[in-house]
């Protein structure tokens, strides 16, 4: 098939060679007459924007290029067979083309090849089947009309227009008083009735237009009579006479008289002597008359330019007329219409300012000057009376800025008018009871918690508040022992005995509504704790107990004295002594010469690590830190007490209520990081963890130490400092109801804005401040991101979330989101899990997925309905706390280079070893070719 065309090809170029004398087509289509070029440009129905020679060659070297056969075809037989119209026959079946379509529907009638060749050029980009007899009939009767007119237009030294009229230039004389000139103006005829002229032979016609030419002369002839003699007989005429001449002299033949141009300066000269005080300019086609106008705001003159525009014909007119332009009533008009739109702008936006500012006592005048001082520059430098949306959004948002902290204000004042500012008074049952405080006041190890619980036991109903869920097991596990019928409540878990007289329970779930004989507040002095002395500041304020037992620290004396007197309740205050001496070590103590029974205290679970791998080559390890749920905790203690390990390795953890068999303790530092700062100890710091040596009924004496020389100089020092006073006021937590009345204040349910206005805003009365929420507003930040209630972004700003640990945050977020989207939270369990932890990341995991449960737990009780697989989790937290257990005693665990696999030195900060990251950096630095520095990812 392709042989046969491309054989085709050669021959349809051979035939064109031939016609061409041998050029090719692309030089041989230069040497055809422009009528060929038509002809075939109408044969293809190629359509051209213009149909010049060049085009048409251009248009068809394209064709043939393009290599269609077809086309192809038709150009050599167009070319090599002599053109001959064939008429239609029915039997002639080959399809006309359009050229010969053309010619056949001329039929007999006689034409020109000039006459052919303009009908072939008409029908050009008319489609063949469009195109019909009368149509070329009367395209050639058009053409013919057209050719008539062109030699009547020579002959009689006239223009038709598209209406029919006769256009002319002709010579007139102006005659005034001092100056006589000619002038060529056009004259233009009535419109002509083209079909009935047609009808008349050559010489009628002739002599028809010849006399419509007269009449125009006639007729403009006698305007400018009419016109000069209105000139003359005009009484308050506004030109001179040398004025006139020289207006007439200069107008355009095709101007109008009354619409003849008049010198700027002259028509300046006019509009001044009606008043002084227009200011005149002229653009291409219009005058444009100002005047200045001002207007009363406020008290204060605002002045403006009022401007008219006229089209110069209009003037034009009125002046040569002798008629007083109407620019005094035009410019009253158009400054109406300003002022209208600018009072109706600036009501606008002092309703606006009225409806932003009504909850306040703002004057009107303070308004109106306002609007002044953002109004008056505006108009006084573009001289314009208007008031832009820009301009009315920038006074809105400078009002919103001025009246911002007084919203603040009324909105912080109604609150404290709504809020019991008396905080006693939040709690009515504890208000009732009448409550007897007692303080048992004393060191570590002095028995005065021992006492306590005692009395505790003893009553006919109790509750336990315990500053640890570790400490709370206990003491439940303690009420048990002694045959006491109690039930556990911490903010994970709950054993309910519903036969139960007495509750122990983590301070934060203190209940308000359950009144009880006595209750014991453990570890007081937590009071002014940054993050948590609002649950104590609860419990004292209204655990409802006849008789309140609290535990703590000399330093909380004053005061607890302080807290009673505005309570107006009475305090009886037993002091406790140490039940053996705690005495200081001279030297520090080595790695190497720990003795069995003793304590090293760290402040940060790299540290209790790092320690552990260090210890563990020689002794057997406990350990305990924040991290590990109070399960692991309490198993490490057993194990320690119960003498299984000979060391015990711990934060500051120990420092509050385990009860162990302590005989030394050593400080590894003399500071620790609290979560905003690195800091030295405090003397309260010291005590309450050193008392933990030595403890009674194990150890006549307790030993304190520090693994070096600087820290134990700090520590002595320290530990002999005087505890200074507990300073007032105490911090107060935000509760739902401080929540909802908030919100209600602010008119929004965003638990952020929320928990910030109470932390900057909340005022009570007595000693009392807001509580440091800065956690819970990490919280609140995420929570504030989802479609949530108001109670529910609040119980989920309470949640033990910490946003530290990304493995946490990312499983809030998708706890967070099945809340949203009203489906139940499904605990996903580990995995098998090996014996136990091989590298620092897997006992970390672990930990996060203890903290996860927590969370999981925590949040089952404040959504029972969403969160059900409680049994799951529970069951996992056993596996996991074994696995973490199993792991402390290994000691195998490592920390390695997250590159190479390089074991670590637990107290390493980084996670990359030395000679990797000189790696990174001599390859960062050895890409710093050609101007170019790899970025290194942080």
């Amino acid at each position: 098939m392709a042989k046969k065309k491309k054989k085709y090809f050669i021959k349809l170029n051979n035939k064109i060679r031939n016609y061409f004398n041998g050029l090719p087509f692309d030089e041989g289509v230069t040497t055809l007459d422009e009528d060929k070029l038509i002809e075939l440009i109408m044969l293809l129905e190629i359509t051209l924007p213009s149909h010049t020679k060049e085009e048409m060659i251009r248009a068809l070297r394209r064709i043939w290029s393009e290599g269609e056969a077809v086309s192809r075809e038709k150009i050599v037989t167009y070319l090599t067979q002599s053109y001959k119209a064939i008429p239609y026959s029915g039997n002639n079946k080959r399809p006309l083309d359009k050229v010969e379509k053309i010619l056949q529907l001329l039929g007999d009638v006689s034409y020109t090849k000039h006459e052919e060749n303009l009908l072939l050029e008409a029908f050009i980009d008319v489609k063949s089947t469009k195109i019909t007899e009368e149509k070329v009939l009367n395209k050639l009767a058009y053409l013919r009309m057209k050719t008539k007119l062109h030699a009547l237009e020579r002959s009689l030294e006239v223009v038709f227009n598209s209406l029919n009229e006769m256009e002319f230039y002709h010579s007139f004389t102006f005659s005034l008083e001092n100056f006589d000139f000619n002038k060529l103006l056009l004259c233009t005829t009535p419109t002509l009735n083209m079909d009935e002229l047609w009808h008349l032979n050559d010489e009628e016609i002739m002599t028809k237009l010849q006399l419509a030419k007269k009449e125009a002369i006639n007729k403009k002839t006698a305007e400018i009579e009419e016109f000069l003699r209105h000139i003359k007989d005009s009484e308050d005429f506004y030109l001179t006479e040398q004025e006139v001449n020289i207006a007439l002299k200069s107008m355009p033949p095709e101007s109008l008289l009354y619409h003849a141009p008049i010198a700027f300066e002259t028509i300046e000269n006019i509009l001044t002597q009606i008043s002084d005080k227009y200011e005149v300019f002229e653009s291409t086609d219009h005058f444009i008359i100002e005047k200045e106008k001002n207007h009363d705001l406020f008290g204060t003159t605002l002045f403006y330019l009022t401007s008219v525009s006229y089209e110069k014909p209009f003037i034009y007119n009125l002046i040569w007329r002798g008629e007083e332009p109407p620019v005094k009533e035009d410019i009253n008009r158009v400054n109406d219409d300003l002022l209208a739109h600018f009072k109706v702008a600036i009501n606008d936006v002092l309703e606006d300012m009225k409806e932003e500012s009504e909850r306040l006592d703002i004057e009107e005048e303070k308004l109106h000057e306002f609007i002044v001082r953002f109004v008056e520059p505006q108009i006084r430098s573009s001289g314009v009376l208007k008031f832009k949306e820009k301009s009315k959004r920038r006074i809105l948002f400078h009002f919103g800025e001025y009246i911002k902290p007084l919203l603040e204000k009324q909105k912080r004042e109604e609150l404290l008018a709504k809020t019991i500012r008396d905080f006693k008074n939040l709690f009515p049952l504890a208000r009732e009871l009448k409550r007897k405080i007692v303080f048992h006041v004393g060191p570590t190890n002095s028995g005065k918690t021992y006492q306590a619980l005692k009395t505790l036991k003893e009553a006919p109903t109790g509750y336990y508040l315990a500053p640890l869920r570790l400490l709370a097991l206990e003491g439940y596990e303690n009420l048990k022992k002694e045959g006491v019928a109690a039930s556990l409540i911490t903010g994970e878990e709950e054993i309910i005995d519903e036969e139960s007289t007495h509750i122990s329970s983590t301070i934060e779930m203190m209940n308000a509504a359950v009144d009880v004989d006595v209750c014991v507040i453990d570890e007081i002095q937590m009071i002014a704790d940054r993050d948590r002395g609002w649950a104590w500041a609860n419990a004292l304020m209204g655990v409802p107990a006849k008789k309140v037992i609290l535990t703590g620290s000399s330093n909380a004396l004053k005061a607890v004295k302080e807290l009673c007197t505005y309570l107006g309740e009475e305090l009886e205050i037993i002091h406790f002594e140490r039940k053996n001496e705690l005495v200081m070590l001279s030297e520090p103590t080595s790695m190497k010469r720990i003795e069995p029974q003793t304590a090293i205290v760290a402040f940060s679970r790299r540290d209790v690590l790092s320690l552990k791998q260090q210890l563990s080559e020689k002794y057997s390890v406990s350990v305990v830190y924040g991290n590990l749920s109070p399960e692991v905790r309490r198993e490490e203690a057993r194990r320690f007490r119960e003498g299984e390990s000979q060391i015990l390795v711990a934060t500051d953890a120990i420092a509050m209520g385990l009860n162990l068999p302590i005989k030394t303790l050593i400080f590894s530092k003399d500071n620790k990081f609290d979560g905003l700062r690195r800091r030295e100890l405090l003397p309260t710091e010291v005590l309450q963890i050193s008392g933990r040596a030595g403890r009674y009924g194990f150890e006549e004496k307790g030993y304190v130490g520090a693994l070096d020389e600087n820290a134990l100089t700090t520590i002595t020092s320290v530990f002999h400092t005087p505890l200074s006073d507990l300073e007032l006021p105490v911090s107060v937590m935000a509760s739902l109801e401080h929540v909802m009345l908030i919100g209600e204040i602010l008119e929004t349910d965003n638990i952020l804005d929320i928990l910030e206005f109470f932390a900057d805003n909340m005022e009570f009365e007595g000693p009392f401040m807001a509580a440091n929420i800065d956690s819970m507003l990490e919280i609140a930040a995420i929570v504030s991101e989802y479609t949530l209630d108001l109670k529910t972004r609040f119980f989920l700003s309470c949640a033990p979330a910490s946003i530290s640990s990304p493995y946490i945050e990312s499983v809030f977020h998708r706890y967070i989101r099945q809340i949203e989207a009203g489906g139940k939270v499904l605990y996903i369990p580990p995995r098998d899990l090996p014996a136990f932890a091989q590298t620092n990341d897997m006992l970390l995991n672990a930990e996060d997925r203890v903290r996860e449960i927590s969370l999981y737990l925590w949040l089952s009780f404040k959504f029972p309905d969403i969160f059900e697989d409680t049994a799951k989790a529970i069951a996992a937290r056993v596996r996991l706390n074994n696995f973490i257990e199993n792991s402390l005693r290994q000691g195998h665990f490592t920390k390695k280079c997250r590159r190479c696999g390089k074991v670590l030195d637990f107290s390493y900060r980084f996670s990359i070893c030395d000679q990797c990251h000189g790696q990174s950096k001599r390859g960062s630095g050895s890409s710093n070719h050609g101007g170019y520095r790899g970025r290194r990812r942080r």
